[in-house]
């Protein structure tokens, strides 16, 4: 006969903030079984005592610990599940500084999607001072500026979703600033891609670097690219000017828009150190 003081499954959910369909199917993978059902009618029944089992699983699943783990730590002494949620709390831990790193990159994105809203003028040379930046960059031979092909901006994001980042929204590209007289004489050293989080990347391909651009006070022009003879005109201002120039040129290609049903448009920045 059941004892009074039994637990049906509606009551033991609202004591203890839990769906009935989950409690029945911790019952079914035998994460938490009631103390008793009954024969004849298939309903459970749960002792109050058994609540303390549920203030373990509930611990556990909070804090991301898959089902099957939970599992195994019911079946644990008190100084293995000592050792069990050690082991628990460096992987918290982990998670920690992931989304530490999340949040990282989400400011550096609004850092970025500012400073592109904020272009002081188009067309025109300014200056700007930039800190120093980590680049995840791609050694290139023979690239000229007309034409990327997408086998190299898949490396790149490669490169940065193989240690578990995220890519940036701004890609680029290196050249050195010569006295160029037209276009095609214009050819790319590296395409790059610059690191929002500090995390250590792996490099496992002689064309894969890490380059640092460095802190400083940059000469800019930034346009609105429509074709190939606006952008040379745009490269010949900023060399007018730059006469001394302490680095090679930072072509940044930005997007102007996500629409998937609006032409894709893009804001090019070309920058050189110059202090």
């Amino acid at each position: 006969m059941m004892k009074k003081n039994y637990l049906t499954v509606s009551e033991l959910s609202k004591i203890v903030n839990l769906p009935v369909r989950t409690l029945h199917y911790y019952d079914q993978i035998d994460l938490f079984k009631p103390a008793y059902v009954d024969p004849k009618t298939n309903y459970r029944y749960y002792s109050d005592s058994q609540i303390y089992q549920l203030d373990l699983i509930k611990s556990l699943k909070y804090i991301g610990t898959p089902l099957e783990s939970i599992k195994y730590a019911q079946s644990l002494t008190l100084t293995e599940l000592l050792d069990f949620l050690s082991e628990q709390e460096q992987i918290v831990e982990q998670k920690v500084q992931r989304m530490l790193e999340v949040q990282q990159t989400l400011l550096k994105t609004k850092e970025m999607i500012a400073e592109q809203i904020n272009i002081p003028t188009y067309n025109e040379v300014y200056e700007t001072t930039i800190p120093s930046q980590r680049l995840i960059a791609l050694k290139t031979e023979n690239l000229n500026i007309e034409n990327i092909p997408n086998e190299y901006i898949s490396s790149l994001t490669k490169m940065v979703e193989r240690e578990g980042t995220i890519i940036s929204r701004k890609y680029g590209a290196i050249y050195e600033m010569k006295d160029y007289q037209t276009i095609d004489e214009i050819y790319y050293d590296y395409l790059f891609t610059p690191l929002l989080t500090e995390r250590y990347v792996e490099l496992i391909h002689d064309d894969e670097q890490i380059l640092i651009m460095s802190e400083g006070k940059y000469a800019n022009i930034a346009f609105k690219y429509e074709n190939d003879a606006q952008y040379f005109q745009a490269y010949k201002k900023l060399f007018d000017v730059v006469k001394e120039p302490l680095s090679p040129v930072y072509d940044v290609f930005m997007p102007m828009n996500y629409s998937s049903t609006e032409p894709t448009q893009f804001i090019v920045e070309l920058k050189v150190k110059i202090s």
